[in-house]
Parts: C-alpha cells; structure tokens; sequence
C-alpha cells in the first residue's frame, strides 16, 4: 500500500499505483448485480446459450468497472483528508470482455492534481487487467474530490461560532 499525505498529492503525478489483489468476477456477483439493475440479458444470466455462444457468461461493464474503490482503497491511502469523493469517470472503454469467474486486479496511475475550491481533484489513470492473459479489460480516467482535515476543522469551528 502507497500511504500519502494531502499536502503532498502533487508529488505522485506521473506514479503508477498497483497492482490491487485478484478479484473474482463469480457468477453469484454477476446474478446479483443483475437482480439489482434489472439488466438479466442472456449474455449476463443465461449459462448455457453463453457457454455455447461465448464460452461463459460476460460480466456486465459497470459492475466490473465499480469493483475499483474497494481495490484501490487497499491500494493507496492519503492522509489528512476529512473527505473523499468519488468525482466519477471519463474515457471509459471496454476493451475486453470479463467472464463469469474471470479473475481482475487494479492498477493506478496519477495523472493530474488540481486545486478545487477547497479541496483539490485527483485524477489517475484507470486499468483493469485480466489474469488470463494479463490483458487490459477496461481504461478509464477517474477522478476524486478530496477535503483537507483543515477545512472539516474551519467548518466546524464556523458552525460552533455560529450557534
């Protein structure tokens, strides 16, 4: 695990960040991540018309791609921060498919930070590998909002004054 301080993000630009553990796109993930979107097309739910089409059931994208916070938490911590946000993703692409029982892991890499009212706005690099082939699955940029401990203090110190 990369640990960080707040007063120092500006130092990890350029840095890669990883590889996270392997996770286990397990069937009973997917069928569950189905039931929660209403989303159970064939290629997600039905075992066998997949198998015989595509070897196996095909995660759906987002679920795979919103199995990155608890991966890159085990990653990377930064300290001194009252908040983070997850501040969402651009240029998300798809580039190869995750099958039922496919195995993934998670590598960063910190691109940008940037002041941000106040706070600042990092963005790394999103790249989800597959162990079979250790072929990249999807590429993304993600970004997060994070609060200083200081501004948490301030508000606080404000709303105290203000009662």
């Amino acid at each position: 695990m990369l640990k960080a301080d707040y007063s120092e993000l500006e130092l990890l630009v350029g840095r890669e960040i990883g590889p996270s553990g392997w996770v286990e796109v397990s069937q009973n993930r997917i069928d569950t991540y189905a039931d929660a979107v209403s989303d159970h097309n064939w290629i997600h739910v039905d075992r066998e018309r997949a198998k015989a089409a595509f070897g196996g059931t095909i995660a759906h994208g987002l679920l795979v791609l919103s199995l990155a916070p608890p991966m890159a938490q085990e990653m990377l911590h930064i300290g001194s921060v009252a908040a983070d946000l997850n501040y969402g993703f651009e240029k998300v692409r798809f580039v190869r498919v995750v099958k039922g029982g496919d195995r993934v892991r998670l590598w960063l890499k910190v691109l940008k930070v940037s002041a941000r009212g106040s706070g600042k706005l990092l963005r790394m690099e999103y790249r989800l590998e597959l162990e079979e082939g250790l072929q990249t699955a999807i590429v993304a940029d993600w970004a997060f909002l994070l609060f200083p401990e200081t501004v948490a203090l301030a508000e606080q110190a404000f709303r105290e004054q203000a009662q």
